[in-house]
């Protein structure tokens, strides 16, 4: 056996001698799986909802009969968000986004059924989830296995004499470290092979290698942030003279970490950030809509110059001459320009919540926890970018079927008989039922550049101070 498994093999026995620890690590064990189960549960039975509430909405829009296109338009229908296979391992913003939207002409509605609605206040806090364990819990146990790791040894007078022996620091602190990672590593194989059994079930084998790359990247992400709160613990340890001091500036770092500047960043965020109310922001849209962006073109205005416009195009006097029914133009001519302003407010409104995000990215710089839970969010597909991606997508999808109504109005009606015209099935059938499918996991981790330098740095930085120990001057015996 080689020395690091010689050292990293006591230090397992030394480990498994303490209660406390054991007892942790079961705790935690225990967690990890009440946390997947749970999460599995909720996962599947908000995806049997979503699938049968959707199909019931289906039907009703392909059974709603025969009527004037615009009043379909109107009667609408509804877009659900599909719950992504590692929702059930990290939450995210799932809980706060909604799942399902009333789809309609002239109006972007609000996200309905958010879960967090049903809570207290307290999910501020989060939820219990495999994410929130690994991240929180995990780094926990880490501390009170790694404190002592060096410490106990210098106290008891052991450590002085394997530096005689020969052992270098060096070779010591990556022992522990080995030990620790297969501690770890035990502990975790229940759990990780849960969730990459549970990810594949029930998935279709377009999705399948996009899901494998997400649970790749999850594995390196949170095993690099693990060694990372190893090392750090070990490293504390080599250059703390007792282990009350060792513990304490490490639940020091853990405290700050985890909870101290991640709610200090979100408050920052909100202070120097402020995004308007929901009145507010529907207030000026409505407002941009009746006067235009330029506050001086009423949609008046804006119709008598389309008017013009198609007389003079079509050569002649009157809409109704013209060869289609001049209303439905100028339905779906009032319905891009109220598109035209909610962009306009849409993007000011993502301006906010980006510049808000990146506060907490540039944050991350300095805090690993930061950079996980980033990381984590997007490859789960529960993120703020996967958020407004199907939001983007939704709206798409609605300014489409409101456009087929308008234009089969004007096709295959007559200018001023509106009541007169009655579309069918065929015309229902034509909108193809809305579906969804999250950005890749290359582009989901391409958000959160940040994110990775962190973790790169941070690990960097960790094995520079543990490579250039100096047994001689910088490290007591």
């Amino acid at each position: 056996m080689s020395k690091l498994g010689r050292i990293a093999k006591n230090e397992i026995k030394i480990a498994l001698r303490e209660k406390l620890v054991v007892s942790l690590g079961v705790l935690i064990s225990a967690l990890l799986g009440i946390a997947l189960f749970a999460g599995y549960l909720s996962y599947k039975q908000q995806e049997r909802t979503i699938i049968r509430t959707q199909d019931e909405k289906r039907k009703e829009w392909l059974g709603q009969g025969d009527k004037h296109p615009h009043i379909a338009a109107h009667y609408g229908t509804f877009a659900f968000k599909p719950k992504t296979v590692f929702s059930m391992f990290d939450f995210g913003l799932d809980t706060f986004t909604g799942t399902s939207v009333y789809l309609e002409a002239h109006y972007q509605h609000e996200f309905m059924f958010r879960p967090a609605q049903d809570h207290s206040s307290m999910i501020r806090f989060g939820e219990l989830s495999g994410a929130l364990v690994l991240q929180v819990l995990l780094p926990l146990l880490i501390i009170f296995l790694a404190f002592a790791s060096f410490t106990k040894e210098r106290e008891s007078g052991t450590l002085r004499l394997l530096i005689s022996q020969g052992i270098s620091f060096r070779a010591l602190a990556y022992g522990k470290i080995l030990a620790y990672l297969l501690m770890l590593l035990v502990l975790l194989t229940p759990f990780l092979l849960g969730v990459a059994l549970l990810s594949q079930s029930g998935v279709d084998s377009d999705a399948l290698l996009d899901i494998g790359t997400r649970l790749l990247f999850l594995l390196l992400l949170y095993g690099s942030y693990l060694f990372l709160f190893i090392s750090f613990s070990v490293w504390v340890s080599l250059k703390s003279a007792t282990g009350r001091n060792a513990l304490l500036t490490l639940l020091t770092f853990w405290i700050f970490f985890t909870m101290l500047m991640p709610k200090a960043l979100a408050n920052m965020g909100e202070s120097f950030y402020k995004l308007p109310s929901m009145r507010l922001f529907k207030t000026q849209i409505q407002h941009d809509i009746d006067n235009g962006l330029d506050g001086n073109t009423s949609r008046s205005v804006r119709m008598a110059q389309l008017e013009k416009e198609f007389l003079e195009e079509y050569h002649v006097d009157s809409i109704q001459q013209l060869p289609f029914n001049f209303d439905g133009v100028s339905m779906q001519a009032g319905e891009e320009y109220g598109n035209k302003i909610y962009d306009h407010h849409l993007q000011n409104l993502r301006d906010i919540f980006h510049k808000q995000n990146r506060l907490g990215s540039i944050g991350s710089l300095i805090n690993p926890y930061l950079a996980i839970q980033h990381l984590s969010m997007g490859l789960s597909a529960t993120d703020i970018h996967t958020s407004m991606h199907f939001e983007d997508e939704v709206e798409e999808y609605r300014r489409n079927l409101v456009k087929r109504m308008n234009d089969d109005m004007a096709q295959n009606s007559k200018y001023g008989e509106f009541y007169e015209y009655k579309a069918g099935k065929s015309l229902w059938e034509g909108i193809a039922d809305f579906s969804y499918r999250s950005p890749t996991a290359i582009k989901a981790i391409s958000n959160y550049k940040l994110e990775l330098a962190s973790l790169m740095i941070w690990i960097t930085t960790i094995l520079v101070l543990l490579n250039q120990v100096d047994q001689k001057k910088k490290t007591p015996l």
